[in-house]
């Protein structure tokens, strides 16, 4: 009976030990199967609990180092507990916390190249875009489909090709700053300098769904000539507004 005790025990600490010393490659598969291929992981090294590499997206030249650390004990009781840092491994980026209930996430500060985060998220409609999108957060998480907390989105150095034509507009700096109600994410949505102005609010729900309801105007003086080509450009995808403005509604 002892040995097969023993034998039991150390089947299950060997089985462990392979846990615990998986190879970070393991995520790379994941990603490809949950992304439909769009995001990679690639040049990882350590393992899937301390472990470094590259997110590279599928047509956009940009790639995000990442590295992360995981609490083995949270597992006992069914969570996933952890911390994303910078690429060098040493300036904390976020804490995260997942379970079969919920998704939180604390302390948050995040940037991503715009082209690379927008086609990641399967938004084809605005490939094309440039600048840095910076995500802020002391706290933000789902329970369910309830959404709590506060977010700080900031584009810096936006830039987005107008889709049908080959105009690419200047946006400045556009900010987005939400908070949890229900089921959503609402918040205003805003932007400074540019050539056109932004004003209005929008909207991510619990399933992934947006919701935009903006004025956008080209910005007064700008050249004539390039404010009729930006009005033309934005009558494609939105109604006129009556105030030299169009209407951006999405859904």
């Amino acid at each position: 009976m002892r040995t097969a005790i023993a034998i039991v025990a150390g089947v299950a600490l060997l089985l462990l030990g392979l846990v615990i010393t998986a190879p970070a490659t393991i995520i790379d598969g994941r990603l490809d199967a949950a992304t439909d291929g769009r995001v990679r992981l690639a040049d990882t090294t350590g393992t899937i609990w301390n472990g470094a590499g590259t997110l590279r997206v599928a047509q956009a030249s940009g790639a995000i180092d990442i590295a992360w650390r995981v609490e083995p004990l949270p597992l006992l009781w069914g969570e996933l507990r952890g911390t994303l840092v910078s690429g060098d491994g040493v300036s904390p980026k976020a804490a995260f916390a997942v379970s079969r209930a919920s998704v939180d996430l604390r302390d948050a500060a995040l940037s991503f190249p715009a082209d690379t985060l927008l086609r990641a998220a399967g938004a084809p409609a605005l490939v094309g875009a440039g600048g840095t999108l910076a995500l802020r957060s002391p706290a933000i998480g789902m329970s369910g489909e309830a959404i709590t907390g506060q977010v700080a989105l900031r584009w810096d150095d936006a830039t987005l090709s107008m889709p049908g034509t080959a105009l690419r507009i200047a946006l400045g700096e556009v900010h987005f700053d939400g908070t949890g109600q229900g089921r959503w994410l609402n918040g205003v949505l805003a932007n400074t300098g540019g050539e056109v102005e932004i004003a209005g609010t929008a909207g991510l729900s619990a399933d992934g769904a947006p919701r935009v309801n903006a004025t956008v105007r080209p910005r007064s003086g700008i050249d004539r000539r390039r404010a009729t080509a930006i009005a033309l450009a934005l009558g494609l995808i939105g109604r006129p507004s009556g105030d030299g403005g169009f209407m951006i509604v999405v859904p």
